[in-house]
């Protein structure tokens, strides 16, 4: 029997469905989340490959600065994903430059969206162009959240595909066919926004979250010279000073922290979120 979700996860869940509800089907490599002047604020995506969750940030960025997600390839249609994170980060620096042609450059990523972050901060760097902004949050180079290989276990990609769109992730171990049971499970509840896609584009996502986490799984960061922010979740492991530390051998600029009262997975939700606006909005020129 599955255990029935925390308010946190509740309250998550929501946020997803509302964040589905207002993007549509909105699965452009750059997506705009929010209009202005000045420096845009690149968001790398998590896992997930898409940006929405960065929705409630672009209220909290006070300075306005236009806010923009990047989004995985392979989601709007069948096309070759990414061999590695330097393929990734040289597309995605590709896209930036189209919008902003100039540095500086300033770039966040949450979760496996900061380890993308730091290699499109690196690749700017190596053009040179300057990152005056690199935000990190709550990501560390060995991936602290215990995935596993679940690259390689279709029922756990599936269920957390779920998950990241407001669904319960309710697919058991067991089940012979996680990709099929995850479409039904989608069907079965219309009005959420996600059951309005076609079934390629539903089974997409598993393919780009698995291919998202075996290039970061393989990817060894280099350095950046730039400012770096890191976004520590302080309700669970590691501590902060501990993650900080992880990327200092990737970092020669200096290194601030801010801690976030949340877990990881909720850093978004909308107290944890402002907190983090408001530390973005401090340091955006």
């Amino acid at each position: 029997m599955m255990a029935l979700p925390s308010a946190q996860e509740l309250r998550w869940a929501r946020q997803r469905r509302a964040h589905v509800r207002a993007a549509g089907d909105l699965l452009d490599l750059v997506l705009p989340l929010r209009e202005g002047a000045g420096p845009p604020l690149f968001c790398a995506p998590p896992l997930v490959g898409v940006s929405w969750c960065y929705l409630g940030l672009s209220q909290h960025i006070r300075s306005g600065n236009p806010v923009l997600g990047l989004q995985s390839r392979g989601l709007r249609r069948p096309e070759p994903l990414p061999v590695d994170m330097a393929e990734l980060a040289r597309d995605f620096a590709d896209q930036i430059r189209i919008v902003q042609p100039d540095g500086p450059y300033h770039l966040f990523g949450w979760s496996l969206g900061g380890n993308m972050a730091h290699a499109i901060a690196e690749e700017l760097e190596l053009r040179g162009h300057e990152v005056r902004l690199l935000v990190l949050g709550d990501a560390t180079p060995a991936l602290p959240y215990s995935f596993g290989r679940a690259a390689d276990n279709a029922t756990r990609v599936c269920n957390f595909v779920l998950r990241e769109f407001g669904y319960q992730p309710a697919i058991p171990p067991d089940e012979p066919e996680p990709e099929a049971r995850m479409l039904a499970l989608v069907r079965e509840r219309p009005g959420l926004g996600f059951d309005q896609w076609p079934d390629e584009r539903v089974l997409a996502l598993p393919r780009v979250v698995r291919n998202n986490l075996a290039i970061a799984q393989a990817h060894r960061p280099g350095r950046v010279s730039c400012p770096m922010l890191f976004l520590s979740a302080t309700r669970g492991q590691p501590p902060t000073a501990k993650k900080v530390a992880s990327w200092r051998p990737n970092a020669d600029g200096p290194v601030d922290a801010v801690e976030v009262d949340c877990m990881h997975e909720h850093m978004l939700l909308p107290q944890p979120v402002a907190r983090i606006g408001a530390a973005i909005t401090a340091r955006l020129l």
